[in-house]
């Protein structure tokens, strides 16, 4: 008998998201392409996630592994799969209907890419709260590489890969538990063109165990996967993203800082801002936020109510992953 093999792989990795991961499968096999396949790579769950996966009602591909981070879950979906093209979501995020459809005919216009991504929106229990976020501006326009190191915002449910750079640039970093994407998106963006769908088709949750676990192990992963950059791969990537390093880190701590500003976390903050100023002591934005940060509760949710009449859509960065 034939064996006939599917022009898209989708990989979910999944670690206890049995609350998610049903709505997750929904958004693929609603699909208006359909020649794909599903991998599902549990990360050790010790929820129900096996158990729907296993009652869900289209064929997937499950496969168990030892709690490793999502980076080996995404590995071992790669190896497993048999898609010319890799499509990543993961277990608690969505995609609308024509997002496959979309990428795949953007790689077939332009056969040359080596990973097309698309526009996201951002939503939460409440609903979608961003309709956009804007890489055309912020991702896309000028160097792919500087802003991906400095800005992240890829964010992996948006990408699609062609199989055979793998072959060329490597599978992801397995010991790093956060930055692992944007670890491989540097590497992608620096050796192959990038195409982009201009629309969101993708839709990311925002909930609290997401930052909390970007928060906490910030500073460890980040530091390990610069190291990379600079010494493991290209030397030219390496001396590309040399001088970029202390504003990424700024950048970084800033971001945590003003996500626990935002919070009402304000120890936390203070330390976070007063950590971004080891890189850029000059940046008075940290300092305003430290200052802010001892004012009365009452006058900062105040001003901050304000604000955001006044300017809205204006504030502190992004939510991206």
């Amino acid at each position: 008998m034939k064996h006939f093999m599917p022009e898209v792989s989708v990989i979910i990795p999944a670690y206890n998201s049995s609350r998610y991961i049903a709505e997750a499968l929904d958004s693929v096999f609603e699909q208006t392409f359909k020649d794909f396949e599903v991998i599902v790579v549990d990360d050790g769950s010790t929820d129900d996630t096996r158990r729907i996966i296993e009652n869900y009602p289209h064929q997937i591909k499950y496969f168990y592994q030892e709690n490793g981070g999502p980076a080996k879950a995404r590995n071992l979906g790669i190896r497993k799969s048999e898609g010319k093209y890799i499509a990543f979501l993961d277990a608690d995020d969505l995609w609308l209907a024509s997002k496959l459809e979309k990428q795949v005919a953007e790689f077939e216009k332009n056969p040359e890419l080596g990973m097309v991504i698309t526009e996201n929106c951002l939503f939460d229990d409440a609903g979608v709260y961003r309709d956009v976020v804007g890489k055309s501006n912020y991702l896309m326009h000028g160097d792919l590489v500087t802003n991906i190191f400095l800005k992240s915002g890829v964010v992996t449910p948006t990408v699609m890969v062609r199989r055979d750079v793998f072959g060329e640039i490597g599978l992801f970093e397995e010991t790093l538990r956060i930055g692992e994407d944007d670890n491989m998106w540097i590497r992608i963006a620096f050796h192959y063109p990038v195409g982009f769908v201009d629309e969101p088709l993708a839709k990311i949750r925002d909930h609290q165990m997401r930052t909390m676990r970007v928060n906490q192990n910030y500073a460890v992963y980040t530091r390990a996967s610069v190291e990379m950059l600079l010494n493991k791969y290209d030397r030219r990537l390496g001396d590309k993203i040399r001088k970029l390093v202390p504003r990424k880190f700024y950048q970084g701590n800033f971001g945590i800082g003003y996500r626990h500003f935002e919070q009402e976390e304000y120890a936390e903050a203070r330390k976070a801002f007063r950590e971004a100023l080891k890189y850029d002591r000059w940046h008075l934005k940290a300092y305003a936020y430290i200052l802010m940060t001892m004012v009365p509760k009452r006058i900062i949710r105040f001003l901050r109510t304000a604000k955001r009449k006044l300017l809205p859509g204006v504030g502190g960065p992004k939510w991206t992953r």
